[in-house]
Formats: C-alpha cells, structure tokens, sequence
C-alpha cells in the first residue's frame, strides 16, 4: 500500500535534485561561459561526485540544455506575473518589448549564445531547442487573437504576426552588445510602433 506514494516522493526529490543542480550550476556558466565550464567545475559547485551529476544529466550538454529548459520557464512566469498589469492588447505587446529588454541583462546569455553557436547540432538537440524556442508561442498568439477580436488590431492570421513580432524581438537582442538598456529599450518601442503601423485597427 505505502509502494506508490513513496515512489511518487521520489520522484519528485530527483527532479528537484535535478533543479539544484541546475541552478547551481547557472552562475558558474554565467561566469565562465558553457566551454570554459568544467565538470570538475559542477562537481565543485554542487558539492557532488561526477557520478552523482551524471546519474541526472548523462552529459554537461544536457545538463546545460535542461537549465536553457529552466530559464525559459522562469521568463515565462515573470511574464505571467507582468501581464495581467495591462490591459489592450497593444499594452502587452509593449509589455512584452520591456519584457525582452529587462531579460537581456541575465547573466546566462552569453553562456546561451555560446552554446548555441558552437555546438555541433544532432536532429534530437535541434528539435529540443525549437520546443524551448516555441514556449512563448501560445502567450503571444493569445495575446493577438484577443487583440482582433476586441478590434485593436486588424483581422489576420495571429500565427504569422506571432511569428512576425518574435522574430522582431529575437533580432533586436544582438544590440546588447552594441548599445545601452535605455537606447535599446527605445529602439524595441520604436520597432513595436513601426509594426502596429501595419496591423493596428484604424
């Protein structure tokens, strides 16, 4: 009788241990970016033999593809908690401009972008990456099909200006490493105005 339930406790502490490790670990990245990180490193870091790591993550790849996982998750609620502070549709999509700008000072990027550019990528780890790319999807396509239908924004296909307004905010982070939040921030808003232009309702 008592199997199940403690199966189920267990369960539940290997996936928080998994988290640990993983948010112990995304300093360390931070800091010294995904190449120069070390197993030894996370071993250290988390107080833990290489055997107890790799009893969670069978590779450091896949431990660092399981916290890109967790931060996508973390921005998401941030953004959940900021919504309902807005109240059109247009507001949101503002909001979320801010929302891509704040999240350009977290420390794991660099470790992000470096990863990204660097690895040899197998159709499993591609796959992966566009399941974390999509989690924001279905928040800017909600966002959209309230829009037109509250008439803010001109009837259309709300996947394409989904897809249309995240690759506007996915490039725009390469100014980062040109250019300060403030003067970021500005160039966001001003790429939003330029794109209601086209598909705000009259």
């Amino acid at each position: 009788m008592e199997v199940f339930p403690i199966e189920v406790k267990r369960r539940k502490d290997v996936a928080q241990i998994k988290k640990d490790i993983a948010r112990n670990t995304k300093e360390l990245f931070a800091q010294k970016g995904y190449s120069a990180t070390s197993m030894e490193d996370i071993c250290t870091i988390n107080n833990r033999s290489k055997g107890s790591i790799y009893y969670h993550f069978k590779s450091k790849e896949e431990l660092f593809m399981y916290l890109i996982k967790l931060n996508n998750e973390d921005w998401m609620d941030a953004w959940l908690d900021k919504e309902s502070g807005y109240k059109t549709a247009i507001d949101k999509l503002y909001g979320l401009a801010d929302h891509y700008v704040d999240d350009l000072a977290n420390p794991l990027n660099h470790a992000i972008n470096e990863f990204v550019s660097g690895q040899v990528v197998s159709q499993e780890m591609l796959d992966e990456m566009l399941s974390l790319i999509r989690i924001p999807y279905a928040t800017y396509e909600s966002i959209i099909t309230k829009g037109m239908e509250d008439g803010e924004l001109k009837p259309d296909d709300p996947q394409d200006v989904m897809h249309i307004i995240y690759g506007l905010f996915s490039g725009l982070t390469t100014l980062y490493y040109e250019k300060d939040l403030t003067d970021i921030r500005r160039i966001y808003h001003k790429g939003m105005a330029s794109l209601l232009a086209g598909i705000q309702q009259g």
